[in-house]
């Protein structure tokens, strides 16, 4: 059988989801809790973002679904604090969060593999024609609309991958293997 571009794009996303989670592979709250110097994220606080906005703008701006983080998981997410509002003082409230949020690992990572589920499950139901003709709403951030492959690809695959190589090197500072290649 032939494989369709949303098949193809679903199975990149599968693979940046793994290479995060191997990332994370030998991670300990010491580790995720260490704060680097200069503005770079503890892991934990890049881990949380990096789910908590896959979640969240994948519901928002494509499904018009709440995301999972509103239901049920909200309540088990093994944070301190709530994920700051993506708003006009998000900055501000990010450096906060990320220097204070506390993360129970093994709870956290409960609701990633939930994440990467409706995540992928998604991806893979749509058609060739939806990644071109159906778009993304993201004028919440002055950007207008997006196609659909455009928000995959630059706001969920690209993120994913971008977080993961901070976590990498947050490991790498601390002595540990980062990537697992």
């Amino acid at each position: 059988m032939d494989k369709t571009v949303a098949t193809i794009i679903a199975e990149c996303l599968k693979d940046s989801h793994e290479t995060l989670e191997k990332t994370m592979d030998g991670v300990t709250n010491e580790v995720a809790h260490w704060q680097p110097q200069g503005k770079a994220l503890p892991i934990s606080a890049a881990y949380a973002h990096v789910v908590i906005s896959e979640d969240v703008l994948l519901s928002s701006m494509v499904k018009k679904t709440p995301p999972l983080l509103a239901g049920e998981w909200g309540k088990k997410l093994g944070l301190s604090l709530p994920h700051p509002e993506m708003d006009a003082k998000w900055e501000e409230n990010f450096s906060k969060w990320s220097k204070e949020v506390k993360m129970d690992l093994p709870k956290f990572q409960e609701y990633a593999k939930a994440v990467y589920k409706e995540s992928e499950d998604f991806i893979s139901s749509l058609t060739d024609t939806d990644l071109t003709e159906k778009k993304a709403d993201l004028s919440s951030f002055q950007m207008g609309e997006w196609p659909l492959l455009k928000f995959i690809l630059r706001l969920l695959i690209s993120h994913v991958d971008s977080l993961t190589g901070e976590i990498s090197a947050a490991k790498g500072l601390q002595g540990l293997k980062g990537y697992p290649f």
